[in-house]
């Protein structure tokens, strides 16, 4: 399933988009979610947020693909999620429950600024979403 989050990924980090790709793309993701490793998950939603190709059935199917893999993340990739999610605007509590919190204190010396600050996005999306604004 890696090829799956490579080719988005690199069509992002090129700022290229190719809606009718990431539509097929997340159609065959969703089939195969159970394919996916930690740095499969993080790089997919990652590349489908950043490239505004949001497909919320895309980032629903893949929540229990993430929480199931959120022990084996590196800070890097956890960033990626929180933020992907955050940036798509796609609740999943299966994810972002005390569980992820505690994950990622225990990683808290591994994070870089980058993945600090999408953390911090996500904790502001965390809190709008909570609000009645």
């Amino acid at each position: 399933a890696q090829h799956l989050s490579n080719i988005p990924w690199a069509f992002a980090t090129a700022k290229e988009s190719h809606p009718k790709l990431f539509e097929k793309i997340a159609e065959t993701a969703i089939e195969r979610q159970n394919e996916f490793n930690s740095q499969g998950v993080a790089n997919l939603v990652w590349a489908y947020a950043s490239n505004g190709q949001v497909d919320e059935r895309l980032f629903s199917s893949l929540a229990p693909s993430a929480e199931k893999l959120l022990g084996s993340c590196n800070s890097q990739e956890l960033g990626n999620v929180a933020w992907a999610y955050s940036a798509a605007n796609v609740s999943a509590p299966s994810v972002f429950n005390d569980a992820f919190i505690n994950v990622c204190l225990a990683k808290e010396d591994e994070f870089r600024t980058e993945s600090l600050s999408q953390l911090h996005q996500w904790q502001l999306w965390q809190e709008e979403s909570k609000s009645d604004v």
